[in-house]
């Protein structure tokens, strides 16, 4: 069997970019979202792309609880362990969602996100760099994180619906619910992100990551219909793991 996670050539387009390019030519949104990973309430967790970069060359997270100096600390302070930032830029609404962004609303029983808990919305595209001393072994030479400060859904939507596009893969982690937590619960596949996810037209993601910071025992199944065939469990930073699942194609 084809080992669907091993690493794959990078981008030619990943590949050409320079600081200038990144900076200062038209945003390229099509490139980052086709074969990307998408991370719905994600906030600052890099286990996907510690354990996929090289098979997946782009992700694109979205969590609405996060202020915009806090992912600059988490970029600048912490980053990622053998890579520098090759460039970085703001997004605007206008590039992010050419089409407009029109989120089609959550069910009455969903409700919507609190505005007390949604920070002020921001966009960044950071291109990240395997650092020159660091071995080809220990990851891509390059991989491209665009991070948005909005609502998972309502992102999903506004960048993968309305651009006919679906994701390779995407990343249901531990994203909590009620009690403070998501005003819905993105693992079930009765509301909104699943319903987005699974009824978009461009087709649903091959791979679904599904796990968190418990014992295994509680991820041993999907958490959405279709994804029946199990390809390997990571094992996660601080204990836990996610699981690989993959949707026939």
């Amino acid at each position: 069997m084809i080992d669907l996670l091993s690493a794959r050539n990078e981008p030619e387009w990943l590949r050409n970019l320079t600081t200038a390019t990144i900076q200062n030519q038209t945003f390229p949104l099509r490139r980052l979202l086709r074969d990307s990973l998408y991370y719905p309430a994600s906030g600052f967790d890099g286990n996907p792309i510690r354990h996929l970069a090289g098979n997946i060359h782009s992700f694109i997270y979205a969590d609405y609880g996060h202020e915009r100096d806090e992912f600059d600390r988490a970029l600048h302070d912490e980053g990622f362990r053998g890579y520098e930032i090759l460039a970085e830029r703001e997004v605007t609404e206008q590039e992010l969602a050419p089409h407009g962004w029109r989120p089609i609303p959550p069910s009455l029983y969903e409700g919507r996100p609190k505005a007390s808990d949604c920070k002020a919305p921001f966009c960044l595209w950071v291109v990240l760099q395997r650092l020159a001393d660091m071995p080809p072994s220990h990851g891509p030479e390059r991989f491209s994180l665009l991070y948005l400060c909005a609502d998972g859904a309502a992102a999903f939507q506004a960048l993968y619906v309305a651009n006919k596009l679906a994701p390779r893969a995407i990343a249901i982690i531990q994203p909590g619910h009620g009690f403070g937590g998501n005003y819905t619960d993105f693992t079930d596949p009765e509301r909104i992100l699943a319903r987005s996810v699974l009824g978009n037209p461009a087709g649903a993601p091959r791979l679904l990551l599904y796990g968190g910071w418990f014992e295994r025992k509680l991820y041993r199944e999907p958490c959405w219909p279709g994804y029946r065939e199990l390809i390997r469990f990571l094992e996660i930073a601080g204990g836990g793991s996610i699981g690989v699942w993959m949707r026939p194609s």
